[in-house]
């Protein structure tokens, strides 16, 4: 009895085991998902420092837009970071935050900017670098040190995604 009362007590402690050590996968599709927040909680503190857009994934940038725009993170809470930098003729700043039904919300409501004045080229980079900030619903820090912003799913061909390396 007591023999079969340990085999019983083993069963019990390998199934709660393997259970305990099962991993959710990061929905992607969407990003506000709980696993898709944890995702993104777990490092959204590493995204502070200075940040250089290198492309896009759609639309790549012109080999002379490489490289211009900078992204700046702060950290002002937990779940929000002060966003700002130089875009590829003005001075730009806002904030990045995590909402738990929307997932990234990168505030562009006050979205404050210089006024300067480029080039026809500059201009529209600008405009471009703009809206794709503010569609932005998903990041991730890539093994690579890169970071990906996500205007849409993940695994859907019409997502834009703004590439950064770290300055």
């Amino acid at each position: 009895m007591l023999k079969a009362t340990r085999h019983f007590l083993l069963a019990v402690l390998v199934c709660l085991c393997s259970f305990s050590c099962t991993t959710t996968p990061v929905d992607t599709d969407n990003p506000s998902s709980s696993a898709g927040l944890q995702a993104m909680r777990a490092s959204f503190g590493s995204l502070a420092g200075e940040w250089v857009l290198t492309n896009y994934k759609n639309q790549p940038l012109a080999p002379t837009l490489q490289n211009r725009a900078t992204l700046v993170l702060k950290k002002q809470t937990d779940e929000t970071l002060e966003a700002g930098g130089r875009s590829f003729v003005n001075y730009y700043g806002g904030s990045f935050s995590l909402d738990e039904s929307k997932g990234l919300v990168i505030s562009t409501d006050g979205l404050i900017s210089t006024k300067m004045a480029g080039s026809a080229e500059d201009m529209q980079a600008e405009t471009t670098y703009y809206n794709n900030l503010g569609k932005a619903i998903y990041f991730e820090l890539a093994n690579t040190g890169q970071l990906l912003l996500y205007t849409g799913p993940k695994g859907d061909a019409s997502t834009e995604v703004l590439y950064f390396s770290k300055k």
